[in-house]
């Protein structure tokens, strides 16, 4: 009797310990947040919500992404945005503002200060394709603090002013710079797909890296379609101009880049092969 009275004892313990391990893993646990903008566009384009909710399977049943936790929100910004408030990084898929800047989810109300805030907090961003159309005087300065740059369709000399650059077209991509933790697992790809370029970077600027370009010159910014940044504030960013043809997720260079991305502003481990995601996570 008392013998199983000590077995017990000891099974009881350990059934605790579990419970609060679990509960503290819970706890330490990474929020990546996902944004999907309003569709603007025809079937197959410009589908933030099925992205974002792509993304979101990818990392909830990815074989090898633990310490993360994420949630989805639609309609370009939380109902209640005090979600964001334990976020470690946010990703933005949604409209732009060339049009009209109230199209871009980030022009209303107090928004851009909420994420100014955060960003000083050191909360990591990730913009993906017409995200990064933001006004110069508005959001062009906070974008280039953010991510590190942005689709400038203002201060050109052509008659629609745009100094940025859209093509939609097949593009032979290369990862550039190999040792960042976003290039793990990257591979040349070749991918039909919208893309801007040209973007407006600031000069010079030390906290950037490039991470995927169209150009064969190392370096090269004017054919750098995806970037990152460390920040001062000690937080991250990420831009992405793809994402234009919802098909392309299929693509496991596109999955992994952004995948990679998201655990690496969230200051998570990324998997020295990249994060590991299924196709049929596309569907």
């Amino acid at each position: 009797m008392t013998k199983r009275f000590y077995i017990l004892v000891a099974l009881l313990a350990l059934f605790g310990l579990a419970l609060k391990t679990t509960a503290a893993d819970v706890t330490k646990a990474k929020k990546i947040v996902l944004i999907a903008g309003k569709k603007s566009h025809g079937p197959g384009d410009h589908e933030y919500e099925k992205g974002v909710e792509l993304l979101k399977h990818s990392l909830d049943t990815s074989p090898n992404v633990k310490g993360i936790k994420t949630e989805a929100y639609t309609n370009g910004w939380p109902t209640d945005p005090k979600v964001l408030e334990n976020a470690s990084t946010i990703l933005l898929f949604c409209d732009g503002s060339d049009h009209d800047e109230q199209a871009h989810p980030l022009l209303h109300d107090d928004r851009l200060a909420t994420l100014r805030r955060l960003m000083k907090r050191g909360v990591g961003f990730v913009a993906i394709h017409y995200t990064v159309f933001v006004p110069k005087e508005k959001a062009g300065n906070d974008f280039l603090d953010w991510i590190g740059g942005y689709f400038d369709y203002e201060t050109g000399t052509t008659p629609n002013k745009w100094c940025s650059a859209i093509e939609n077209k097949s593009f032979s991509l290369k990862p550039v710079s190999l040792t960042h933790p976003i290039s793990r697992g990257l591979q040349p790809f070749d991918l039909h797909e919208e893309l801007y370029y040209h973007l407006r970077f600031r000069p010079a600027d030390k906290r950037l890296t490039p991470i995927l370009s169209f150009t064969p010159v190392s370096h090269d910014w004017d054919g750098v379609v995806a970037w990152a940044v460390e920040r001062e504030d000690g937080g991250r960013g990420f831009g992405f101009t793809g994402g234009h043809t919802h098909k392309n997720w299929e693509n496991p260079n596109v999955r992994r880049m952004v995948l990679n991305a998201l655990l690496w502003t969230a200051k998570n481990e990324v998997p020295p092969q990249g994060v590991e995601s299924s196709a049929n996570s596309t569907e």
